[in-house]
This record gives C-alpha cells, structure tokens and sequence, in this order.
C-alpha cells in the first residue's frame, strides 16, 4: 500500500442504508484504504453489509463509530467535503482529480479526511463549514447523483492513481481540524466584540476566513501565533486606561 494512503480515512456521515456502507468498504478496499469512520451510522456489521462487502469484511469489523463528525475528524490535518449541490455556502471549486495531489502531499505527514454525506441528503452546511475544502464529482449534468459506493469509489480512485505516479514534494505537518476550530472560535468571538460581525448572518462572513485560512495550510506554530495576536488585542481593549491615555476618548 503507498504510504500517504494510510493516512487517509473515509468519513461516511449518518449512511442509511447497512448494503451502502458494505459496498463503501468493498470500493475502499479496491483502492488500497482501510480506515473508516461512521458517524452515528446504520448497523454496519448486519448481513446485508457483510455481503456487499465481499472480501473487504475486515474495514467494517475495525470501523471505528462515532457520534459526531467533529469527533471523526478531531485530529485531522486536512478535510475535504463531498458535494454534488453547488451554491454560495457550497463553493466546491476542485474535482476528485484536481485535488488528489495536494492530498497525498499532506497525508504522508498528516490524517486527512474524506468526508460524505447522507444518500438522500448529503451534508449540512454546518457539516460543511467543518471542512478545508469542497470537492464535487464531474457528472453527466441532466443526471448527476452517485450512489454513496460510486462517489467513494471515483474519490478513492483518483487518489490511488496519484499515488502510484511521480514522487511527490516533502510533507508538511498541519494543524489539526481541532486547533482550527480554536482559532475560528477565538477570531469570531473578538470580531463580535468590535463589531465586525452584525446582521442577520455572521456564519457567511465566518465561512470566509475559515476558507481562506484552510487555503494556506496552517500549521500548529501559525495557529499558536495567530492566537496569541487575538488574545494581544483582547489585552488591549481590556486594559485599564487613563486620562492621559491617548485612545481614553476616542471610543476605541
């Protein structure tokens, strides 16, 4: 198996359906990746799973269950959503080939995530915003919709014809999923504070710096500085001021 593969998991978020999640680890399998993660899932170990799982039985005993897709991707360095509806909160801008480069740079030195939705209704735009980027699978536009197999297995795919092309490029550690949303949690609350974020729908502002932030690739060292100016300039409202203090009267 290529080594940045390992580091890769498939994070399938509330699957209905016990065949679908069997046949998801059958695709998975087929494309060298073993690490699955269910979000509060359908039984997953019933005999419909078993039998659409064939010879890839072992991915659904060592699936690892969970409550949350925060939990699942807690200690991820990259998250990537899976999107088939496109709008102003689903700007997936990438298909599965475009992306399957940067993907495997960043898993040979961090867990990355591939992240997908429900079969009848994908993912929320809570789910969403939870990710560094979306992607969305080219598709014949009259009829479009995957079956929740066939979109993990043209992901996965791409990613295993990458990995057996040329050498990639050194790794870079990232910050975790959970480091980030430290960072958004501090900036959103101190751009509340100044008045930054109003009206009725702060969470689109918010979704802009969390997608510009994802573009850059931060790693635990930038997350760490970029708190420590936030928590500079929450000092700096919080101090004791006198009346010789320049910004005393200026309503800063």
């Amino acid at each position: 198996m290529p080594q940045a593969l390992v580091n890769v998991r498939v994070v399938l978020v509330e699957p209905q359906h016990s065949g679908n999640i069997g046949a998801v680890a059958r695709a998975m399998k087929n494309m060298a990746l073993s690490h699955l993660v269910l979000v509060h899932p359908a039984d997953h170990l019933a005999m419909e799973a078993r039998m659409m799982a064939m010879h890839a039985f072992d991915i659904l005993q060592q699936a690892r269950v969970v409550a949350s897709l925060a939990e699942a991707v807690a200690d991820a360095g990259y998250v990537v959503g899976t999107t088939r509806r496109l709008g102003k909160t689903r700007q997936a801008h990438l298909s599965p080939r475009a992306i399957a480069p940067l993907l495997l740079e960043l898993a040979s030195a961090n867990p990355v995530a591939l992240v997908f939705g429900r079969e009848d209704s994908g993912l929320t735009n809570a789910e969403l915003q939870q990710c560094h980027e979306l992607i969305t699978i080219p598709a014949h536009p009259q009829f479009g919709s995957l079956n929740l197999a066939q979109a993990v297995l043209l992901v996965c795919y791409e990613l295993y014809m990458a990995s057996v092309a040329e050498p990639r490029p050194a790794p870079r550690k990232l910050a975790t999923a959970t480091e980030l949303e430290r960072l958004y949690t501090r900036l959103q609350q101190l751009l509340h504070r100044v008045g930054f974020l109003h009206g009725s729908n702060p969470d689109r502002m918010m979704g802009y710096f969390r997608r510009f932030f994802a573009r850059q690739g931060l790693r635990s060292r930038d997350v760490k500085i970029f708190l420590g100016v936030l928590r500079q300039i929450e000092w700096y409202l919080d101090r004791p001021r006198s009346a010789n203090d320049p910004s005393a009267g200026d309503g800063s």
